[in-house]
């Protein structure tokens, strides 16, 4: 008897922890029901074995196949199962297709074992019928499965993919699957899709892999192009379906829609993912501010890149994102409902076939399709559309719009980042939070950006070409001229929180822009911003307080704010002669120690300072570059700025009562 029987134990215990630890998450993320090993994975779908001599073998041999199974039939190049049970595939089909129809409640495995089958007008497997499928490959088996330029209807099912599935579906073990579909998706199914192992190839057209009520990816190797979504769950009927969980895995993407995407929660507990979207950050969108500055500067008078709910004024006067060159319109929405018959696309064309899956996807926004609004492509790294949460893994992204976003939440507790986007590389709609985890974002437009951003703990580096850290109520305007309102009130309920960890923010734009409060209690925070515009190290239209932490903060000096009068850590605002890229700001105390220095990365003249030691009545030298000025703390607050009426606009004047204007001295 010969026996495959490979049960990767390692895996399972690797899932139970990833399981538990996604369990533990789902009440902080606004999943609708606990993240568990049983909710993700069975033992089955982690099972990769297979008894050989209980197995029914199909021989496939150019234009038809063989087996003695009478649970098989083969008529020419199709191949029909009909039953429950474990069957093994080999040889080549050149132009045919292998179709499950069982019953409901059946589960049947299809061990792929040196397979390559490919079918010129339809799916090259097909499960129109079963209560689950398991497809295995072999220990060390290449096996392919590919399509033709046109997707034929065989029944009242929507066929758009080379591997199609009406059931739930599960891809497993020890070998290698390539998908090609020149004319739509790869890997479809109409249920649930899980991934326990495996090393997958998958050049599409349309998505990679999809799974309309969900996609689950315990491990696995990864290799997916795509012309639409790499990775995507859609279930726009059912809010507890339409999620995409990572427990790991490999994923090496290039995708011309998003990464992975997600119509509900999105959770990562450990994977490694490279991912480039609509051919990456140099792709991305023209902002104002990148051009030329607004009526006051700094990209205060541009309007922000388009949200998720933002639409494009019938007047034309802001112009969606170019496509790349060479890419068409999408053609894969559905026809009117009004249409002629006679006018709508033909049921045998790859827009047609492709149309119920992709027309969400194609576009960020329902509201879209109205009247005086443009769609555009969504390219986003991960993008979930309740809650993404990411508890660790390691992440390379290059991405035309957000690397990591959120139209609720957007938690991150762990993990790497190497990120460029051409525009935010974390996006919230509501709270982003993140506690810990190494990022690095060496290109976008803004850095941080939610309703609320909280950080708590991690190391994070921004380099941005707008704000570095933006929290923002509504669709955010970007400063002056935008929506309509008052751009310097203050808005209920948004907010920057740092309390802990190290964020270091090189920006164009405002370093720390809160259009509500913002509140510093821990960490260290690095701030450069843009000499000579209206942008500033701190900015915000609410209360500003500093009550622990160190913060060194410069840049421009016109609209330059220091913390406000809840503060208890003492803080200093001071505008000083223009210093070049590369000056060192450091604090000093009476008694010669030292207790901050940075060495700031652009040209600045104003420096805000505040770090424990700063105290009321103390007596310290600022020292920049080859300057210094001696500064005594009256209260805790030396300096107010707020130039050009900020003051009366959430500026705080300090225990001086003045605006401190006098330039420091050099030093002896």
């Amino acid at each position: 008897m010969k026996k495959h029987c490979l049960l990767p134990l390692l895996l399972a215990a690797v899932t139970l922890v990833s399981g538990c630890q996604a369990a533990e998450a789902a009440s902080t993320t606004g999943q609708t029901a606990p993240v568990t090993l049983s909710d993700m994975f069975t033992d089955r779908d982690l099972e990769v074995g297979y008894d050989e001599t209980t197995a029914a073998s199909i021989t496939l041999s150019g234009s038809t196949a063989s087996c003695d199974s009478d649970a098989v039939t083969i008529d020419g190049g199709t191949i029909t199962i009909t039953d429950e049970g474990t069957y093994i595939l080999s040889g080549t089909l050149d132009d045919g297709m292998v179709i499950v129809d069982a019953d409901d409640t059946d589960k049947v495995q299809l061990v792929l074992n040196g397979a390559s089958i490919h079918c010129e007008d339809c799916a090259a497997l097909y499960i129109r019928q079963a209560d689950k499928v398991f497809v295995t490959t072999a220990t060390d088996s290449q096996n392919t499965l590919s399509g033709g330029d046109t997707f034929t209807q065989l029944d009242d099912n929507n066929i758009d993919g080379v591997l199609f599935s009406k059931s739930d579906l599960t891809l497993n073990g020890l070998g290698t699957l390539t998908v090609d579909s020149p004319a739509g998706h790869g890997v479809v199914t109409k249920d649930n899709l899980a991934v326990t192992s495996g090393t997958y190839v998958v050049n599409a057209t349309g998505q990679g892999l999809s799974g309309k009520d969900s996609v689950r990816i315990a491990d696995g190797t990864f290799a997916l192009t795509t012309g639409k979504d790499a990775i995507q769950s859609d279930n726009t009927e059912d809010t507890d379906k339409g999620f995409v969980y990572l427990a790991g895995g490999t994923f090496t993407i290039t995708a011309e829609g998003d990464g992975l995407s997600a119509s509900s929660w999105m959770q990562v507990d450990d994977a490694a993912c490279t991912i480039t979207t609509g051919g990456g950050s140099v792709n991305g969108e023209t902002h104002a501010s990148d051009t030329a500055p607004g009526g006051m500067g700094g990209g205060k008078g541009g309007r922000m890149p388009l949200t998720d709910s933002d639409t494009v004024p019938p007047d034309g006067s802001t112009q969606p994102p170019e496509r790349p060159t060479g890419e068409t319109p999408p053609d894969d929405m559905e026809p009117p409902a009004d249409m002629p018959q006679d006018a709508a696309p033909s049921e045998n064309t790859a827009a047609s076939n492709t149309a119920a899956t992709d027309a969400a996807q194609t576009t960020d926004s329902a509201a879209s399709t109205e009247a005086g609004t443009t769609d555009t492509v969504s390219t986003k790294g991960l993008k979930a559309g309740t809650a993404l949460t990411i508890l660790g893994g390691s992440f390379t992204l290059d991405c035309a719009d957000d690397a990591f976003h959120s139209n609720g939440d957007l938690t991150v507790s762990g993990g790497t980042a190497s990120i460029q986007t051409g525009d935010d590389a974390f996006h919230a709609d509501n709270a982003l939070a993140i506690s810990d985890g190494k990022i690095d974002i060496s290109t976008c437009y803004e850095g941080l950006e939610g309703l609320t951003v909280t950080v708590s703990g991690g190391e994070i580096n921004v380099v941005a070409s707008d704000d570095g850290v933006n929290a923002a109520g509504g669709i955010d305007q970007s400063g002056f001229g935008g929506n309509g309102q008052d751009q310097f009130a203050a808005q209920s309920g948004v907010y920057i929180t740092i309390s802990g960890g190290n964020l270091t923010i090189n920006a164009g734009g405002d370093g720390l822009d809160s259009n509500g409060d913002l509140t510093v209690s821990g960490g260290t925070v690095y701030v450069s911003t843009k000499d000579g515009s209206a942008d500033s190290a701190l900015d915000y239209n609410g209360n500003a307080s500093i009550t622990g932490g160190t913060v060194i903060g410069v840049g421009s000096s016109g609209m330059a704010q220091n913390f406000g009068e809840n503060s208890t850590q003492g803080a200093i605002l001071l505008t000083i002669d223009a210093q070049a890229a590369g000056s060192t700001v450091s604090v000093i105390d009476s008694a010669g120690n030292v207790l901050a220095s940075w060495e700031a990365p652009q040209a600045f003249s104003s420096v805000v300072i505040s770090c424990p030691g700063l105290e009321a009545d103390g007596t310290y030298t600022v020292t920049v570059g080859t300057s210094s000025s001696e500064v005594t703390l009256d209260g805790l607050l030396y300096g107010s700025g707020g130039g050009m009426g900020r003051d009366g606009m959430g500026g705080n004047r300090g225990s001086r009562g003045e605006a401190v204007q006098d330039t420091a001295a050099a030093s002896t």
